[in-house]
């Protein structure tokens, strides 16, 4: 079963230091024009460079964390298979992730060609490169799971929900900047929204450690049961 939420400071230590002048410059950007997605990798590069290698001891501390490693799923091939996604029941995880991706005209490859070209060709450790890709795969996941929409307000919620579960400086810096790119439209109210969305965050089961592949299938409401996602 998945453990309560822990931060970054389990498992692998920092070993670089963060770079907080590109890191805002690119934050910068990213609030003028969201959909420069790549200036989010970016300041994730710039913040927490060994984010990968700390999710990935993080991940293989844990017994389940280690046993999907051990087994590898190819996430990435579930959620681009479309016709088996068509052919899950109504109100399944699957059904609802690929409703999601045909609302918001998503590719469910997109972020995932975006880190790797983030990451400037250079390859990390296979252990470390299999959690990041697969952490990346998750993020539209997240949206299913929280019921955060894929639009600027959704995708605001769901960075404050993914500090409140994660931590680190890239996710906070993001959250910031993007509540303040949100403000003037939303209101102050949406403070409070956030707050909410950060709670929820932070009370959730760890998600790296579920076997989302097999989850597929499940109804919804179970997923987000087991993945301890509430309201």
């Amino acid at each position: 079963m998945a453990t309560a939420t822990t931060f970054e400071g389990d498992g692998a230590q920092r070993s670089r230091r963060p770079d907080w002048k590109r890191a805002r410059a690119a934050a910068r950007i990213l609030r003028r024009d969201p959909n420069r997605t790549e200036k989010a990798f970016e300041v994730i590069q710039a913040l927490d460079p060994d984010r990968n290698e700390r999710g990935f001891a993080r991940l293989v501390a844990q017994p389940a964390g280690r046993a999907l490693y051990e087994r590898r799923p190819d996430l990435m091939a579930a959620l681009q298979d479309r016709a088996v996604l068509e052919r899950l029941p109504a109100g399944s995880f699957g059904r609802a992730f690929l409703d999601h991706i045909d609302r918001f005209r998503l590719s469910p490859t997109k972020l995932v060609e975006m880190g790797r070209a983030a990451r400037g060709g250079q390859p990390p450790e296979e252990g470390p490169a299999w959690f990041a890709e697969r952490h990346i795969l998750i993020h539209d996941l997240r949206h299913v799971l929280t019921g955060y929409a894929a639009d600027p307000r959704g995708e605001t919620l769901l960075l404050w929900w993914s500090h409140g579960h994660d931590g680190g400086r890239s996710n906070r810096l993001l959250m910031v900047s993007s509540l303040q790119a949100r403000l003037r439209d939303e209101g102050l109210g949406f403070v409070l929204d956030c707050l909410k969305a950060w709670w929820r965050g932070r009370r959730a089961n760890r998600l790296e450690v579920l076997p989302f592949e097999d989850l597929l299938p499940k109804p919804l409401g179970d997923v987000r049961r087991l993945a301890g996602v509430k309201g």
